[in-house]
């Protein structure tokens, strides 16, 4: 058994995910200075329209969330997520007409939230709150594409528009910060596509992507990319980004707890490879925080059921070929045949 060739292999995926994955320090740059007028913006018209909800800035504040934050986002920047978090006020957290035992993050005794345009009936909207957004960036940006999904509000800008890319894109989600009365952990509400509002916790993925990425050596991020580009190029994007992601921190925070680390990017592949076929069979994966909704696994044909199940053994492969075989050029031969390409 060698590592030279795990190193060796290595150093081939670090320059396809440089070459072929990487966001471009252009596009990143411009993400940057994109991201920072949007939240001037939206800042702007809490100060100027007394009935556009107030955004915290002491109490919390908006941050940038999503796979661009964790630093897991694959090019093209269609959808850099930014959450707003709005004051509470003297806004409850109600379920089936009971309190529940939570602080809503708030910076003054009243909220304009509770004005009849933000609610239906005695409840907040975030249908209302959407569209209230929408509207406010619809004014700011004429000539962009601004649309309300389900939990959020894309914005599609023209900037560091390519071939092979419409610009940078923003999904834009107003949220509440919510404090536990018992001193438990923080969580977010956000637009649940209903109406209504569900948990979440964005600033939590963060930071457990940064200390995975951290004790892993630098291997996690890597791994994560790579799979991101085959779900990508090989299935047509059919897991969510977010799914691949929490599958595979799980098993990253299992290694961990174990007391395992992984250096080498071909076994941190093998792993996150392992990690996403054996969540599928399971189906919807549970998320990190308490009672937030499952994340849903795709309904693969079975043509891509069968691209899954021999590329997952192909990595795992790979990494033998290298490891144990101490032969990195058939390794380049599987990692090519998993990509489809000719690059190792």
């Amino acid at each position: 058994m060698s590592t030279t060739e795990l190193t060796t292999l290595g150093l081939a995926l670090d320059r396809f995910l440089q070459e072929e994955i990487a966001i471009p320090v252009t596009a990143r740059s411009s993400a940057s200075t994109s991201q920072n007028y949007l939240r001037g913006v939206l800042r702007n018209k809490a100060s100027a329209d007394a009935e556009f909800p107030e955004i915290l800035t002491k109490a919390d504040t908006d941050f940038l969330g999503g796979s661009f934050a964790r630093h897991t986002k694959i090019w093209p920047l269609d959808d850099i997520d930014l959450f707003i978090p709005l004051n509470g006020g003297d806004l409850i957290y109600m379920n089936n007409g009971y309190r529940l035992p939570y602080r809503i993050a708030t910076e003054s005794v009243t909220t304009r939230l509770t004005l009849p345009k933000w609610k239906v009936g005695e409840l907040v909207s975030s249908v209302k709150v959407l569209e209230g957004f929408q509207a406010a960036l619809q004014k700011t940006y004429p000539s962009s594409e601004v649309s309300a999904d389900r939990h959020c509000v894309n914005l599609q800008t023209t900037v560091a528009a390519t071939s092979a890319s419409d610009g940078i894109g923003f999904d834009v989600v107003p949220c509440f910060l919510l404090h536990p009365d018992d001193g438990s952990e923080n969580f977010y509400l956000v637009p649940d596509g209903n109406g209504g509002w569900m948990r979440s916790n964005p600033r939590k993925d963060t930071e457990i992507c940064a200390d995975l990425q951290d004790y892993h050596g630098g291997t996690y991020r890597k791994a994560v990319r790579l799979l991101k580009y085959w779900n990508k190029t090989q299935l047509d994007d059919q897991f969510q980004s977010y799914y691949i992601e929490l599958v595979v921190s799980k098993r990253f925070g299992q290694l961990k707890a174990e007391g395992k680390k992984v250096s080498y990017t071909t076994q941190a592949f093998d792993f996150a490879f392992g990690a996403l076929a054996a969540a599928y069979v399971s189906g919807a994966t549970r998320s990190l925080v308490v009672d937030a909704p499952d994340v849903p696994a795709p309904n693969l044909t079975a043509a891509q059921v069968a691209i899954l199940k021999s590329d997952t053994a192909n990595a795992n492969i790979a990494f033998r070929q290298a490891y144990n075989d101490n032969s990195a050029e058939t390794a380049f031969v599987t990692m090519n045949a998993i990509f489809s390409v000719d690059f190792f």
